[in-house]
């Protein structure tokens, strides 16, 4: 609808305010308000369709919020009503925040260059838009269909899905993958290459194995000591799937599934989903004593898997029941992540030599890299990582202190203070148990490098550790799995101030009244 005001058009001829309604209706005997504010909405606006949207399956403003459209409050014309409260400080902030949680508004929204009334209340969304054609009064409404069908679209775009208890879609699951990448993981390139390539032919071969007569599904186990790269193959092997295909992957990642119908929830999504990657990461917690046969079942029973590439890893592979580890079937593929060979480790410094090259007060020279190399025997990824995190934060806190030192490499103060820390990280490892657990996937996916260096890069810049200070988003409750599903995106349009209160009202019969009407009808 194009008009220069385009709400006038709307609201003309009806000085109709939907909160004096909510005001008498919530104050009577009602059983579904939703009805009667559908009812009175199409009393006030005969010209419109009004469609009634749960804001949890589609979220109009947080769509509006990611950029995909425009929207505004009209104080103007109806009321507004919301809690206000306090939410303290996060992780990502040192002071807390004035809160809201939104109970009734108004909104003029804008998408796709169509103009739409929408009301918010408790839950509900209340889209009204103009009829065309020979729409019924009732609906549907072809555009605001059209509305539905890019939110969910772009509710599945860019997302992984993870399992913890119930299944959503992680948006900043998605954008961690995103930065991940094979030329970033340091194990032997035929193994890396053989990784990507079988996943790659998997899904390019379904009609070989319809040819062979046999089951299109596929398993592969990755084990080994925590921190050599078994995480961070599967991110990028995720990046393959998700991003350099041009038909892209589904990925599921399980967080936890502890019981046997957590377990059937996994598999039945994963089945719904596929041809898809379905990610089983510390499978030792999953596959236990008393979901080990039921979980058998589901990887080659009775049910069709057909299109189903499951990537499982171990850091305790003599724990896994042989079932699993040594029948075809279920995982056909083991793939050993061992301690970095000093070729490896050599490697590795130079990933990091790298990193710090445009820092001109820390002096790595290439000779640096083997020297590393050579003290750190038996170090896995993880504890070099943390031997050059606190050597860099180490330095940063020492600037301006110099060494007379003149031995070839003792006058480098990263070499000096990179020993002490190695010392002090071999005290912690042992021959044959590495107790430190291997990162994990965030809400338990591990910070990347790149996260990781970049605060590093404000410790050495100030020799002080900066918090980033972001915007948050609270839900209640009853929005726990919507607020996963936007991977806790920040929902507020750009010039609100406000971060969301997790309150929520919860929703009442007048029982005593609406017995009293069950007794008049019968």
């Amino acid at each position: 609808m194009a008009s220069s005001t385009p709400w006038k058009v709307f609201d003309s001829g009806s000085q109709h305010q939907l909160f004096d309604d909510v005001l008498e209706f919530t104050s009577g005997k009602t059983a579904d308000h939703d009805l009667q504010y559908l009812t009175a909405l199409r009393a006030a606006h005969p010209d419109l369709i009004v469609t009634t949207i749960p804001q949890n399956n589609v979220p109009l403003l947080a769509f509006a919020g990611a950029g995909y459209a425009t929207y505004e409050v009209d104080k103007e014309t109806d009321s507004y009503a919301a809690w206000r409260g306090y939410v303290g400080p996060s992780a990502a902030t040192r002071t807390g925040a004035v809160a809201e949680a939104i109970h009734f508004a108004k909104y003029h929204y804008k998408w796709n260059n169509e103009d739409f009334i929408l009301y918010c209340v408790n839950g509900l969304q209340y889209v009204l838009k103009e009829r065309k054609g020979s729409e019924h009064p009732f609906g549907p409404s072809r555009t605001t269909d059209e509305l539905i069908k890019a939110v969910g679209s772009w509710l599945l775009d860019g997302v992984v899905w993870v399992y913890d208890n119930y299944w959503f879609q992680d948006k900043k699951l998605f954008q961690e993958v995103k930065k991940s990448s094979w030329d970033k993981v340091i194990l032997d390139e035929s193994m890396k290459k053989e990784i990507s390539e079988t996943a790659e032919k998997f899904f390019d071969s379904k009609d070989v194995y319809d040819d062979l007569g046999v089951p299109w599904k596929r398993g592969l186990l990755f084990h080994g000591p925590p921190g050599n790269g078994k995480t961070i193959s599967i991110k990028a092997l995720m990046r393959t799937l998700l991003l350099d295909r041009k038909h892209p992957i589904p990925t599921l990642y399980v967080r936890s599934a502890k019981y046997t119908y957590n377990i059937n929830d996994v598999f039945r999504q994963a089945r719904n989903l596929a041809p898809c990657m379905l990610i089983l990461e510390d499978i030792e917690t999953i596959v236990t004593p008393q979901t080990r046969s039921y979980f058998f079942n589901q990887m080659d029973g009775l049910e069709d898997n057909s299109g189903l590439f499951v990537v499982g890893s171990t850091n305790y592979l003599d724990r896994l029941d042989p079932g699993l580890t040594s029948r075809p079937s279920r995982f056909d593929r083991k793939y050993l992540f061992p301690l970095p060979n000093e070729h490896e480790r050599t490697l590795y410094c130079q990933y990091w030599q790298r990193k710090i090259a445009h820092k001109p007060d820390i002096k790595f020279p290439d000779k640096l890299c083997p020297a590393m190399a050579s003290i750190t025997h038996g170090f896995s990824f993880a504890f070099l990582q943390e031997a050059f995190v606190a050597s860099l934060l180490y330095i940063a806190h020492e600037a301006g202190k110099t060494a007379k030192d003149d031995d070839d490499l003792e006058k480098y103060q990263l070499w000096r203070v990179f020993k002490k820390q190695v010392d002090t990280l071999r005290k912690e490892i042992r021959d044959e148990n590495i107790s430190r657990p291997e990162s994990e996937m965030a809400g338990s996916w591990p910070v990347s490098n790149d996260q990781i260096f970049q605060s590093l890069e404000d410790v050495v810049d100030e020799g002080r550790s900066q918090q980033v200070r972001n915007g948050m988003v609270i839900t209640g409750k009853n929005e726990r799995a919507i607020s996963h599903a936007f991977g806790q995106l920040d929902l507020r349009s750009k010039d609100e101030e406000v971060v969301a209160l997790p309150y929520s009202k919860g929703q009442f019969i007048n029982s005593m009244a609406f017995a009293q009407g069950l007794n008049n009808i019968v």
